[in-house]
């Protein structure tokens, strides 16, 4: 499974910064926001542009997943409206708002990198993303301890904005390829956690970040100590923003070696190899 290693502070940026109409703190968020991924593969935001009430309906719903309501290749199937009439429309909702707050990241991100503002967002305009909510059941803690909720694993596309509640348990490989895994903590529902995935990395070179669901570093213990007791259930919501499915994933910086094969590789067949790979 890994050894755990230290706490790790993941920085928390403002998003609001970005907005600012002073040009130089606007760059300087762009600059931090960029070192964080580059350091970390991880970053906290706050005002992020998701509405809070936008997020505490979504966590009202247990589980579910959806992609864009126009993508004809793979479409939705909602719950009948008898069943949950406010559910179409609550992450219809959603789902709109997750996409306005990941143009504007992945433009911060294209400023950060001192590439043209529209570099990454216009790699993104089929909107190929997917929504995904997230119930895990409570479960012992002896259990628990011979498993993980999710398995370790890197995110296939460019990034996922995560909102989980304030059970814990999210943890990421720190420092990378070292197999040990540290606890990235929340600030609430509210907050956005944001990581790096495959094809960003492949874009610009910053890391994929590789993260697990995990018993939360504070509740692990010998059996001995505390005994037996239930780890409390958690709910999470995660947004993966992908590329459009015909974008190719040829380096954006100069100087990113990777094979031939993967220079000249779409983002929808990198999809369905690595789907393949991990199915």
């Amino acid at each position: 499974m890994g050894a755990v290693g230290l706490s790790v502070m993941f920085e928390q940026l403002n998003f609001a910064n970005f907005y600012s109409a002073d040009t130089t703190e606007r760059g300087r968020f762009c600059q931090d926001l960029v070192s964080s991924l580059r350091s970390k593969g991880f970053v906290r935001l706050i005002n992020h542009g998701i509405p809070s009430k936008d997020i505490d309906k979504a966590f009202d719903t247990e589980s579910y997943d959806i992609g864009y309501e126009n993508d004809t290749l793979y479409t939705n199937i909602w719950p009948p409206a008898d069943v949950h009439d406010a559910f179409q429309p609550t992450f219809t909702s959603f789902f709109a708002s997750a996409y306005n707050a990941e143009v504007a990241i992945l433009q911060a991100l294209s400023i950060g990198l001192e590439l043209p503002p529209q570099t990454l967002p216009q790699l993104h305009t089929e909107r190929a993303n997917e929504l995904r909510l997230t119930h895990y059941p409570a479960v012992s803690r002896k259990e628990f301890s011979h498993s993980t909720r999710i398995a370790s694993h890197t995110d296939f596309g460019t990034i996922t904005l995560l909102f989980q509640d304030c059970v814990g348990g999210l943890q990421m490989e720190f420092p990378r390829g070292s197999g040990k895994f540290v606890d990235v903590e929340s600030g609430g529902p509210h907050e956005c956690i944001l990581n790096v995935g495959d094809c960003l990395e492949k874009w610009t070179g910053l890391p994929s970040a590789r993260h697990r669901v995990h018993l939360p570093e504070r509740l692990q213990c010998d059996d001995d100590q505390k005994g037996d007791f239930m780890v409390d259930e958690r709910f999470s919501i995660a947004y993966f923003a992908k590329p459009d499915r015909a974008a190719s994933l040829r380096p954006l910086l100069e100087g990113l070696g990777h094979s031939e094969e993967e220079v000249y590789m779409t983002a929808g067949e990198f999809q369905r190899m690595r789907i393949s790979q991990t199915y």
